[in-house]
């Protein structure tokens, strides 16, 4: 969907209206105020979700600045499509050089770094490229959460999924608004030498052991955040390293890919991310009710071929304790 359009008090002036007009239609809830001096229709407004709300206030932030902003850390992960973990993104995030005196203030939270090194645009804003973001990332974030973020930026994107295109500065890629909701990874994936690369250059070596190790852990075949920190949870609890993305072939010959594979028990492992099922991009247009056959016919086929598969939800991976007895129960063993 096409974000409304910005609306300022310039655009009224230019129109022979009085700009003070602008707080009389939001008064009337005709519009909303998404920061100083910048309206959108409040219809279109209250259509839009989340990321694509966060999304305009980081267009109208820079549409009000007097220098174009480079956005960071969370704002541009999720232009790049990186897997966060937690509550929704609230402050926007941009880089200021120390020589500038930038401080964050209101929904803005600044970060000291370089406005030329590293940045790349996407539509007519200015961000930190892919390495940047996940460095960054992996620095401020929890360890599990800071994995999830590293195995996303490693993940390969889906071509039918690639939504934004990134330039060098100062060059249009003819896309004005870039896609702020995100479910799958854009742009090419990081290498882990990249990465490694720049975990090397930390001055502390606490950040570059702590770096270095949420690099280690990470892997681009994790397929959302849900596996990642599952993953994470096994490690942590002691369960054997299960293989990620194994193969099975069905009986018509297409493969099925599962997310975790304990060789030695015969058992998968499935993160059940239940929210697959109401996406309207997954199961290639089939009914809700039919998805779900569909993946209990795919498991059923899997389990003929003396395969135990069990499944875990959201709510029960983030349980610890609760999630330490899943394993048991499915017979998978801790070192």
């Amino acid at each position: 969907m096409k974000p409304p359009r910005l609306i300022l008090p310039e655009d009224m002036e230019l129109l022979g209206r009085d700009a003070r007009d602008l707080a009389k239609l939001k008064n009337k809830g005709k519009l909303v105020k998404v920061r100083r001096a910048v309206y959108a229709d409040a219809v279109e407004w209250k259509a839009m979700d989340q990321p694509s709300q966060y999304g305009l206030r980081a267009a109208a932030y820079h549409i009000r600045s007097k220098l174009p902003p480079v956005f960071c850390h969370a704002t541009a992960a999720l232009v790049w499509g990186l897997w966060l973990v937690g509550r929704p993104e609230e402050s926007l995030h941009c880089i200021t050089e120390s020589a500038t005196g930038g401080r964050s203030h209101d929904d803005v939270t600044c970060h000291i770094g370089s406005v030329t090194e590293g940045v790349v645009q996407c539509g007519e804003l200015l961000l930190t490229d892919k390495l940047t973001t996940t460095m960054q990332l992996i620095a401020s974030l929890t360890f599990e959460r800071a994995v999830a973020a590293c195995d996303s930026s490693l993940h390969e994107p889906l071509r039918r999924k690639v939504e934004n295109t990134f330039t060098p500065p100062g060059v249009s890629s003819g896309i004005f608004e870039p896609s702020w909701k995100n479910d799958h990874p854009q742009g090419p994936p990081l290498l882990k030498a990249e990465l490694t690369a720049a975990a090397e250059q930390l001055t502390s070596k606490a950040a570059r052991n702590r770096a270095v190790a949420v690099i280690e852990f990470a892997s681009g075949l994790s397929g959302s955040a849900g596996e990642s920190l599952s993953r994470v949870r096994m490690a942590r609890l002691g369960f054997v390293a299960p293989e990620l993305q194994h193969k099975f072939v069905l009986r018509d010959g297409s493969p099925a890919f599962t997310d975790f594979w304990f060789e030695e028990q015969r058992r998968v492992g499935e993160f059940d991310g239940r929210a697959k099922y109401l996406r309207a991009d997954w199961g290639n247009g089939l009914s809700l009710e039919n998805r779900i056959l569909k993946e209990k016919d795919r498991e059923d086929q899997i389990r003929a071929q003396n395969v135990g598969v069990f499944r875990w939800t959201w709510d029960e991976m983030m349980n610890l304790r609760g999630f330490e007895r899943l394993l048991r129960q499915a017979g998978i063993p801790q070192k």
